[in-house]
């Protein structure tokens, strides 16, 4: 009788595990897919290399690996520089900021300043050389004109 029982469970039962198992297998190879692609496109995109000093979420890192599901990203912050694993298909929600060039910024306005004051320096400094040159010849034609010439 349980013999019997078990068998008609078992049949039951048996296409349900069959359906989870395949959904579950659906989900991990979709998610997997998702992950390896995402992967992929990080790691052939030509903005981003490894060893790249970047902006991850308004801090500084580098990026210390792309891998094909996760990458690694050196971040400086208050507690020292630790290691960032993040999920290929989640970069996408990471604001991520390629640093070109350090020494590059906007002027502030005393460097504007400086710049301008120098530029205004420059010009006065022509306009007196002309002059003098100006002056020089007005003063030989005055001695010429003195003299009769």
């Amino acid at each position: 009788m349980f013999d019997q029982l078990g068998m008609e469970l078992t049949d039951l039962l048996a296409p349900w595990i069959a359906i989870l198992i395949s959904l579950s297998a659906v989900f991990w190879f979709k998610d997997f897919a998702v992950n390896l692609m995402s992967g992929l496109k990080f790691k052939f995109n030509p903005a981003f290399n490894e060893g790249d000093h970047i902006i991850l979420d308004d801090c500084d890192a580098i990026i210390v690996k792309i891998g094909l599901r996760e990458s690694v990203f050196g971040v400086y912050s208050e507690k020292g520089y630790v290691w960032q694993y993040i999920s290929n298909d989640r970069i996408k929600l990471h604001k991520l900021e390629k640093i070109i060039n350090k020494n590059l910024h906007l002027d502030s306005p005393a460097e504007k300043g400086r710049r301008l004051q120098a530029m205004i320096d420059k010009a006065q400094n022509e306009d007196i050389d002309h002059n003098k040159d100006d002056i020089a010849k007005n003063k030989k034609e005055i001695e010429n004109i003195k003299r009769g010439r």
